[in-house]
């Protein structure tokens, strides 16, 4: 290894601002199968770029959230790396799709804090079917803190989700919409972690 690198590293994991993102995952039952298969694979190579003191939340959903795994990296990120990879292969596919109302949570989860950039990672392949609508949920995030409101969601497009629907919601929170139908479900993640 080159000193560069070690610079590199040094810079990842001690000086820059850490990030704070919570993934959002649709694992509802029309994920079973293949689209569960890929969406393992690359929350798993994604995982290898997760650097020291980020937090990292996995908050798979379906018919509500079903779990909130939190982890914050060591100065050394590998054994935190491979509880992330435990919890990613646990997924399992099953019930609707509540998008807003587990967005909603994923809001009560995060404080909008400066010396953190903090992010909502949205994954789905779907319309959102039960739980809160789209005009709930935009009336409970204009009543957030203003930090909150400074925290956006970066939907990825896959599957047969809502375009138009994923794009209001990545303008309402001033993210960004990344699409995994045109293009590789790995390289929307990869182009995240951009922004983080």
């Amino acid at each position: 290894r080159s000193v560069a690198d070690g610079l590199l590293d040094a810079y990842d994991n001690e000086l820059r601002r850490p990030s704070r993102t919570v993934y959002v995952l649709d694992t509802s039952g029309s994920m079973e199968g293949d689209r569960l298969k890929r969406l393992k694979k690359a929350l798993t190579d994604v995982s290898a770029d997760f650097r020291g003191r980020e937090e990292v939340t996995l908050m798979p959903f379906g018919s509500a959230v079903k779990d909130v795994r939190g982890l914050t990296m060591d100065a050394d990120p590998r054994s935190g790396i491979e509880d992330i990879r435990a919890d990613i292969q646990a997924l399992t596919a099953e019930g609707d799709t509540a998008i807003y109302s587990s967005l909603e949570q994923a809001y009560g989860q995060l404080r909008g804090e400066r010396d953190m950039f903090t992010s909502i990672v949205l994954m789905t392949d779907g319309e959102n079917t039960t739980g809160s609508t789209a005009a709930e949920f935009e009336a409970f995030y204009r009543a957030l803190s203003p930090a909150q409101r400074q925290i956006p969601v970066f939907p990825i497009l896959f599957g047969d989700s809502d375009r138009s629907a994923l794009e209001h919601l990545a303008d309402l929170t001033g993210g960004r919409l990344f699409d995994a139908q045109k293009g590789s479900l790995d390289g929307a993640f990869e182009e995240i972690r951009g922004y983080q």
